[in-house]
C-alpha cells in the first residue's frame, strides 16, 4: 500500500513476483483538512475490496515505516484474521516527543489492535512494548545475497579507510559531524583517509561552503544503483562509520558487518544490532569527541573478517528471517 503524488484515483495494483499474486492499494495524497478523513475512507474501502479479491485470507501483514500502513493498523483489525505489525521506523515510534501526542497516542492505540508486533532491534523493541504496553518480538530485516554471500576481503592499507554511506545530502548534520571530526583525527594520523559515499552535487556544494576541512584527505564515491559497487566499497575499507542520532534500520551497518568489515557506530533507536567488542566500536552520537576515540581506537583495533561476517550472517540471511516469520506466522494461526 502506498501512498502518491501524480493525480489519478485511489486504486488497486496487481503486480505478479516469482509467481505470487500482490495487489497494491494506491492513494493519491491529498492535503487540507479534510485529508485525514479522505485517506482513511479510501483505505477501509480498498482494504476490503483487496480482501473480497483474496479469498481464505490467513493472516494480514503490514509494516508500520509509512502512513498507509499506520492506517492499515488502524482499520484492519475484523473477523478472525491475525494482523502482524512489523515496525521499522522511528519516524512513527508512539514515544518520540517530536511526534505529535495526538498521533502517538493513535498509533499506541492501533499497534495495540495488532495480533503480534514485530521490530527489528532490540532497542527498538523496548520502546515499542512501553509505549504500548504489548510484548515486541525481535526480528531482523535480511541482508541481501549480495552480501551475506561475498568473499571477505583483507586489505592491507598504510592507514585506516573509513568509509561513510549515507542517504542524505551532506549538508545534513551527522555527515557534517563526521567531516569535521575525521579532519582533526587526520591531523594526528596523515595516512588515514575518508571516503563518502554520497550525492556528488552535495558534496560539492558542502565542501566550497566549508574550505576548512581536509579535502586533500577525503575521497567522493558516487553513489551507485548496482550493489556490487558499494559492495567493493565496504569490501576495501577498513571501518564503516554510521554516527546517527535516528535511523531506521542500519541496514549499511549489517551489509558491511556481513561483509566482515567492522563498524564506529551510534546505539540509536532503531540501529542497535548485535554487535560485539570484537566487530566495531560504539560512540556516542552527542559527543563528538567519543567518535574521535573511536577513530584513534580504529588504528589498532584488532580485526577478524570471518568472525564479524559469520556472526552477522547468520543473523541477517534471508533464511533466518524467513523462518522467524514462519515460526510467528505458525503461532497465530494456529
Amino acid at each position: 500500500m502506498r501512498y502518491h503524488s501524480n493525480g489519478g484515483k485511489p486504486e488497486i495494483v496487481h503486480h505478479k513476483h516469482a509467481g505470487f499474486d500482490e495487489y497494491e492499494i494506491s492513494i493519491p495524497r491529498k492535503i487540507g483538512p479534510f485529508a485525514v478523513f479522505y485517506h482513511l475512507l479510501q483505505v477501509k474501502r480498498l482494504l476490503n475490496q483487496s480482501l473480497s479479491i483474496c479469498e481464505d485470507v490467513d493472516l494480514i501483514h503490514v509494516q508500520m515505516g509509512w502512513k498507509a500502513a499506520w492506517d492499515a493498523v488502524f482499520l484492519l483489525k475484523k473477523g478472525k484474521i491475525p494482523l502482524v505489525v512489523t515496525e521499522h521506523n522511528t519516524d512513527w515510534l508512539p514515544q518520540d516527543r517530536q511526534y505529535p501526542v495526538w498521533k502517538r497516542k493513535l498509533t499506541a492505540w492501533a499497534m495495540r489492535r495488532a495480533s503480534a508486533v514485530t521490530a527489528v532491534s532490540a532497542n527498538l523493541s523496548e520502546n515499542i512494548s512501553f509505549a504500548t504496553g504489548k510484548p515486541v518480538e525481535v526480528i531482523s530485516n535480511p541482508v541481501s545475497e549480495v552480501f551475506t554471500s561475498a568473499e571477505i576481503h583483507n586489505p592491507q592499507q598504510r592507514g585506516p579507510v573509513f568509509l561513510h554511506v549515507s542517504n542524505f545530502n551532506l549538508r545534513q548534520k551527522q555527515s557534517d559531524k563526521i567531516i569535521r571530526v575525521f579532519s582533526q583525527y587526520a591531523q594526528e594520523n596523515p595516512l588515514a583517509r575518508l571516503q563518502l559515499n554520497v550525492p556528488e552535487e552535495a558534496f560539492n556544494n558542502f565542501k566550497s561552503a566549508n574550505p576548512q576541512y581536509c579535502w586533500d584527505k577525503i575521497d567522493l564515491l558516487p553513489p551507485d544503483e548496482n550493489k556490487s559497487v558499494l559492495l567493493n566499497r565496504m569490501q576495501n575499507a577498513d571501518f564503516l562509520i554510521s554516527y546517527s542520532r535516528f535511523e531506521t534500520f542500519g541496514l549499511v551497518i549489517a551489509e558491511a558487518l556481513c561483509l566482515g568489515v567492522p563498524a564506529i557506530y551510534t546505539p540509536c533507536k532503531g540501529a542497535d544490532l548485535v554487535i560485539d567488542d570484537k566487530m566495531g566500536i560504539c560512540c556516542d552520537s552527542e559527543n563528538e569527541d567519543s567518535l574521535l576515540q573511536a577513530m584513534r581506537k580504529a588504528a589498532n583495533f584488532s580485526t577478524d573478517r570471518n568472525y564479524i561476517a559469520g556472526k552477522a550472517r547468520q543473523q541477517f540471511k534471508a533464511e533466518a528471517v524467513l523462518d522467524a516469520y514462519k515460526a510467528l506466522y505458525q503461532k497465530l494461526m494456529k
